[in-house]
C-alpha cells in the first residue's frame, strides 16, 4: 500500500509564455510511484489523478480533444467555465463533469479565486490531441506538435510519385465491379460516435440521493453517491458497450463501521481519497491510520479494509478501473466472489481431471 498527504505535496508550476493558460499542479498518482503518463502496460496505474489550482482569468490548457483519453473534473472549490465542443457551461464548487474522447474541452476560471479541481483521467497506450483554436495535432507517443500537410496516401512510397490509380487485374470472365474496385481503395476515416450532451454528464452530488447499504447484521454499513453512473456510465461495463474506463464514487462510513469486508482484488485498482474524518486502513498485514487529505492507491491482489475509527462519519472518494473480468479473495472469512455471475463461494479443492473422465 502507497499513502500520500495532499497539503504535503509539492505544487508545480505550469505556464505558458504569456500566462494564458497557468496553473499549479499536485500530481497524486506519480507521488504514490505511478508512472507520468504511463498505465499498467507501461508500469504505472491505470487512471491519473492530479490537483490543479488554476488563478483567477487563466486556463488549465488549450481546447483540445482527445483521441483515446477520458478525463473527470471534481470541482473543490472555485468557479469556472468549460467550454465543451460549441456550447459553454459554467461550474461551481462539488460539481462532477467527464468528458469521453472525441469533445474538444477547456476548463477556464471565470472567478475571482482560484479555481481548484481533481482531474481523473484513464491512461490508454496510444492517444493524440486536436487543438481546434490553432488546428494543430499532438501525438503521445512520441510527443510531436505539428499542423498536418494533405498528401496522396502514396506519396514518398514509390519513386515515380504522382496520385494514386486503380488498375483492376484482368480476369477471363469479367472486370471488377463497383465493390471490388471499392474494396481496393484507402479505407475512409470511421465516423465519430455522437456525444451525450455536455449538460447530461455533469451533476453536483448534492442533487443524488445517498444509497444506503448494510450488513444483516450492521458489522458493514455505509451509504455513497455513484457519480459517474450520475454522468452516464454503464455499471460494470466496458468502455464500447457504454461504461466509463474508471468508476468515481462518494462515500460515507458512520463512526465504528467499515465499508465491506477485508478483501482483495483480481484485477481492479482501487484509490481512496480521504476528505473527512479519521480511520484504519488495513492492508495485507499492516494497519496504517488515515485521515482528511490522505490518498491510498490498492493494486491487484492487496487485500484491504477501510474502517472509521472516529466520533464523526467519514467522507471519502473512491475511484476504481473497470477491468473486464474481475474476482475477489476475503481472507477473513476464505471465501471468493465473481462479479459475473454473481457468486460467493469457499473452494473445495479437487483434482484437476475431477469429473472430466
Amino acid at each position: 500500500m502507497k499513502k500520500v498527504h495532499i497539503p504535503a505535496l509539492p505544487e508545480v508550476e505550469q505556464k505558458s509564455p504569456t500566462g494564458k493558460f497557468h496553473s499549479f499542479c499536485r500530481n497524486l498518482t506519480l507521488e504514490l510511484n505511478g508512472g507520468i503518463r504511463a498505465g499498467t502496460w507501461g508500469g504505472g496505474h491505470p487512471f491519473d489523478l492530479q490537483i490543479r489550482r488554476i488563478p483567477p482569468g487563466a486556463a488549465v490548457c488549450p481546447f483540445h480533444s482527445h483521441l483515446a483519453q477520458w478525463e473527470m473534473f471534481v470541482v473543490q472549490s472555485g468557479t469556472g467555465t468549460v467550454r465543451a465542443g460549441t456550447e459553454t457551461h459554467p461550474v461551481q464548487t462539488g460539481e462532477v463533469f467527464v468528458h469521453p474522447p472525441g469533445e474538444p474541452h477547456q476548463l477556464i476560471n471565470s472567478g475571482a479565486t482560484d479555481l481548484v479541481v481533481l482531474i481523473v483521467a484513464d491512461n490508454p497506450p496510444l492517444d493524440a490531441c486536436y487543438y481546434p483554436d490553432s488546428n494543430k495535432w499532438a501525438l503521445r507517443p512520441p510527443g510531436k506538435v505539428f499542423r498536418m500537410i494533405e498528401t496522396d496516401y502514396f506519396d514518398g512510397e514509390e519513386e515515380s510519385g504522382g496520385a494514386w490509380t486503380l488498375r483492376p487485374v484482368p480476369q477471363e470472365k469479367s472486370a471488377p465491379g463497383p465493390a471490388a474496385a471499392a474494396a481496393s481503395q484507402p479505407a475512409p476515416a470511421p465516423t465519430e460516435p455522437g456525444l451525450t450532451p455536455f449538460a447530461q454528464r455533469k451533476v453536483h452530488p448534492d442533487t443524488l440521493p445517498w444509497g444506503p447499504w448494510s450488513s444483516p447484521k450492521g458489522k458493514f454499513s455505509a451509504t455513497g453517491k455513484e457519480l459517474s453512473i450520475a454522468v452516464g456510465a454503464l455499471r460494470n461495463t466496458p468502455t464500447g458497450l457504454g461504461g466509463h474506463p474508471f468508476d468515481l464514487e462518494l462515500a460515507r462510513l458512520p463512526a465504528g463501521k467499515a465499508g465491506c469486508p477485508f478483501h482483495s482484488h483480481s484485477s481492479q485498482w482501487e484509490l481512496y481519497v480521504i476528505l473527512t474524518g479519521t480511520g484504519i486502513i488495513r492492508a495485507d498485514t499492516e494497519s496504517y491510520p488515515v485521515e482528511s487529505g490522505d490518498v491510498i492507491v490498492h493494486p491487484p491482489g492487496e487485500a484491504h479494509q477501510l474502517t472509521n475509527t472516529g466520533s464523526t462519519d467519514l467522507e471519502y472518494l473512491l475511484v476504481a478501473d473497470n477491468p473486464p473480468n474481475e474476482f475477489w479473495h476475503y481472507p477473513d472469512s476464505n471465501k471468493f466472489g465473481f462479479r459475473a455471475p454473481r457468486k460467493i463461494f469457499r473452494a473445495a479443492e479437487v483434482d484437476y481431471h475431477d469429473g472430466e473422465e
